[in-house]
């Protein structure tokens, strides 16, 4: 699978309690569990707003739930990536 992003222009520890409040923007993955079944997404952020994108390739679903546990419930259900999300990630993507 491409993303058509620069891999430089992730941001891999970004902070989502500064969604608005900075100037930012960039990308981050995130583990977005608002379905039943969590799913990898890409995290686009913007000063005006933020959109994520389902990744066509997923990674093994113990992985993602692995990827939930100990992080505080939340009103969206995005959570941060673990390591091993972010190993996957970096083998198994590639970054246009």
């Amino acid at each position: 699978m491409v993303i058509p992003i620069i891999k430089d222009l992730v941001d891999w520890d970004y902070d989502f309690s500064n969604d608005f409040k900075k100037r930012d923007r960039g990308y981050t993955f995130v583990v977005d569990a608002w379905e039943e079944t969590p799913k990898l997404a890409l995290y686009k952020f913007t000063p005006y707003g933020v959109k994520c994108d389902y990744l066509e390739q997923q990674p093994p679903k113990e992985m993602l739930l692995e990827a939930l546990q100990g992080q505080e419930k939340n009103r969206e259900n995005i959570y941060k990536i673990n390591q091993a999300l972010r190993n996957w990630i970096e083998e198994n993507i590639n970054f246009a």
